[in-house]
């Protein structure tokens, strides 16, 4: 049996979203700035018992590579650090998250939004020259 709902019904009906609740078990803080001309390290932590994760990977991808690269963390290491070098693998920019998967099937990631939805970080690879003379002429 299907039901229907008159127009007046529907207009009562809640269709509230939850709202999203932050849980600081995965956390990331980026860099102010990277540069061009030398390598930077992104790193992640999570808080959860060790037997209980799965798999920690960074998701990254620049201007050069169109899709994301999935590089997974060893999780017998103590940090969880992926070490970037632009003299390597040249770019204008990178785009990044971090998951981590738990046994029980759950997945964290970092960055989200208020909403809870994925929001990668892109950030630009400065030229170091360019950035201090910037930052040294808005000083004056």
């Amino acid at each position: 049996m299907v039901g229907t709902l008159t127009p007046q019904a529907a207009d009562s009906l809640d269709f509230e979203m939850p709202e999203f609740s932050f849980t600081p078990k995965v956390f990331h803080h980026p860099d102010r700035v990277f540069f061009n001309t030398r390598a930077f390290e992104l790193e992640v932590f999570a808080d959860f018992p060790k037997e209980d994760i799965r798999s920690v990977s960074l998701f990254y991808k620049t201007d050069t590579m169109p899709r994301y690269i999935e590089f997974p963390f060893d999780l017998e290491e103590k940090r969880f650090t992926f070490r970037y070098d632009p003299r390597e693998k040249p770019a204008k920019k990178i785009t990044y998250f971090f998951s981590v998967g738990l046994k029980n099937g759950s997945l964290y990631a970092t960055p989200v939004d208020t909403t809870g939805n994925l929001s990668p970080i892109t950030k630009y690879l400065l030229d170091p020259r360019e950035y201090f003379k910037k930052r040294a002429s808005l000083r004056k």
